[in-house]
């Protein structure tokens, strides 16, 4: 069961990119960089009947206003992409378990990827809130799909990769590796949120030596781990599978097989 949050604001950010700001009246729960929240598409009368989780990018001071950051793929998101300001959405969360932000040490390097790069930019905030540097490698299609990068170089140093080449470096956020600015950023921490080529290459590249956490893209239905339908095998546990919605959507990246 959800709550009735009011649409503030919708904006298109990109291509297909929406960024929309809910308000809620009950902001005791806590929202933590890492966390989505599972939103009916529609209005009270006529909606989908399965939630769509979308990743929370940030959240005000004082907790009532929500942004989230979404791309539209099908009837739901396009529902959503077309409410009108002052409509009511229907809710739950937040949901999930966030990024242990006590790994991080002095410098955390965090990547991001399409829809993947939303939930970094709360989780750059609550990092540099607490002395932490940070740098973001952010992998998009083309110039079309970037979004918020400004934001971003608010917070620490950018580095952008686009598939076509027109913004940044050519090719994926592995393809930054090389480049002097990350090379002249030795991490303490990783973090890392986007599909599956690109958390693989984060996995590959520094689980084995640093602090390194996945956020996992996947889709849900519950959102609350009763059904078992988003889950992935345990890397410890042969026997055993995460759920992503709830035992996730982070995890260290060492527990997982992707």
């Amino acid at each position: 069961m959800g709550q009735l949050m009011r649409l503030e604001s919708r904006e298109q950010i990109a291509a297909g990119v929406w960024a929309i700001v809910v308000r809620r009246d009950d902001p005791t729960a806590p929202v933590a960089a890492g966390q989505f929240l599972n939103v009916l598409c529609g209005t009270r009368v006529t909606s989908m009947v399965l939630r769509r989780p979308l990743s929370i990018a940030d959240v005000s001071d004082d907790g009532r206003l929500i942004t989230l950051i979404f791309r539209v793929v099908g009837a739901g998101t396009t529902v959503l992409s077309e409410l009108p300001v002052g409509a009511e959405i229907d809710c739950a969360g937040p949901l999930g378990h966030g990024f242990d932000l006590t790994t991080a040490g002095h410098r955390a390097l965090l990547f991001g990827g399409g829809v993947g790069v939303p939930p970094m930019y709360l989780l750059g905030r609550r990092l540099v809130e607490r002395g932490v540097q940070v740098q973001f490698r952010l992998g998009f299609r083309d110039a079309a799909d970037v979004f918020w990068t400004d934001r971003f170089a608010h917070l620490g140093e950018v580095l952008v990769s686009t598939d076509d080449g027109s913004v940044g470096t050519r090719g994926t956020v592995a393809d930054l590796q090389g480049t002097d600015q990350a090379r002249q950023f030795p991490p303490d921490a990783v973090y890392a949120c986007g599909p599956i080529p690109m958390l693989r290459h984060v996995q590959q590249s520094f689980a084995a030596d640093l602090p390194t956490q996945l956020s996992l893209e996947e889709r849900m239905a519950c959102g609350v781990g009763a059904c078992y339908a988003c889950v992935i095998p345990d890397a410890e546990h042969t026997d055993h599978q995460w759920r992503i919605c709830y035992d996730g959507p982070v995890l260290d990246a060492g527990k997982v097989i992707l």
